[in-house]
């Protein structure tokens, strides 16, 4: 089984009420900053179906790329179609809650209502969160209440990450500035004692945690001067899981990761349909470039079950599918 875990989906009503509704492909943009880019198969449910099985994805795991700056009401939107989505296409669709989680009680309560109520396997935050880091105080009440839902957190870069001066030309914010963020967040998820205050928290990180295992041994080298540590660098990192997505199928990437991130720790992703369907990349790739990624797990020099544990049941696991 291919379990996705970075595959995403915008309710059709939603996006014509915010405005972002497209056929064609136009991007969104925030304080002058391209943001968002915005097609038809964002919002088609039987298209994607149709590139899944293209492709050979079983399990597409979905999230909302206007969800994590989505106001409380459309949050609940996101999630009542993903729970709609997962009943209509069962076994195909698994949908991710999303809430505005710095908002109080009553963002947590929808999360709570989304996996309890709804059925939704996991919840999604961003890289920083309104550019607050992932290791503040402020989302502690977060990360109580998904410790007791006992669902993963899917962290997705920031759309446009606030704090960096320097990538704000040469659309940088999402080319590389996302990756930085990812890699900042994930460092502070460390150095932040994030896990020691929640070890039940299993986050999953996408883009290889921004491909954060080519300075893995310079944080492992140089963790003690965080001051914070209870125990090495590696041991914390170990308890993160990190997706494939980000770099379009990429090999060097692939195996960049594999240098410093456990197999086992490893999901498949797709950033489908954002990758793989030449909307954000000029590569030419499509859709069936995702077969040749799938195969390329396939043939790595791993033992054939920590292979399909990449592919879909360590992931599986995660979700707790069937």
């Amino acid at each position: 089984m291919v379990i996705d875990f970075q595959h995403h989906m915008i309710p059709i009503e939603l996006a014509k009420k915010l405005g972002v509704y497209s056929e064609k492909v136009v991007f969104g943009k925030e304080g002058g900053l391209q943001k968002l880019t915005m097609h038809s198969k964002l919002y088609d449910p039987e298209a994607q179906l149709r590139d899944m099985d293209e492709a050979g994805l079983d399990v597409a795991v979905l999230s909302c790329i206007v969800g994590w700056d989505a106001r409380l009401e459309d949050c609940k939107t996101i999630n009542n179609e993903f729970s709609k989505l997962q009943r209509q296409y069962s076994r195909r669709f698994v949908g991710l809650a999303h809430a505005p989680v710095l908002e109080g009680r009553e963002a947590l309560m929808e999360l709570e209502r989304a996996v309890r109520d709804l059925g939704l396997r996991g919840v999604t935050i961003t890289s920083q969160v309104q550019g607050v880091p992932l290791d503040s105080p402020r989302l502690n009440d977060f990360y109580a209440k998904v410790s007791d839902l006992d669902v993963p957190i899917f962290v997705h870069p920031a759309m446009l990450p606030k704090g960096y001066e320097l990538v704000k030309d040469y659309d940088l914010a999402r080319i590389l500035g996302r990756e930085i963020d990812l890699a900042v967040a994930t460092t502070r998820i460390v150095a932040g004692g994030v896990l020691d205050r929640f070890p039940n928290l299993k986050f999953v990180i996408a883009h290889f945690g921004g491909g954060i295992s080519s300075v893995k041994d310079r944080l492992i080298a140089k963790g003690y001067r965080f001051g914070t540590l209870r125990r090495t660098f590696e041991e914390y990192f170990d308890m993160l899981y990190f997706d494939l997505s980000g770099f379009e199928g990429g090999l060097t990437a692939l195996r960049c990761a594999l240098l410093g991130i456990r197999p086992e720790r490893l999901v498949f992703a797709t950033d489908y349909p954002q990758d793989f369907t030449g909307v954000s990349t000029d590569t030419g790739k499509g859709v069936g470039a995702i077969r040749d990624y799938i195969a390329a797990v396939r043939g790595l020099d791993l033992e054939e079950e920590v292979r399909e544990g990449i592919l879909g049941g360590t992931a599986a696991r995660l979700l707790k599918l069937e």
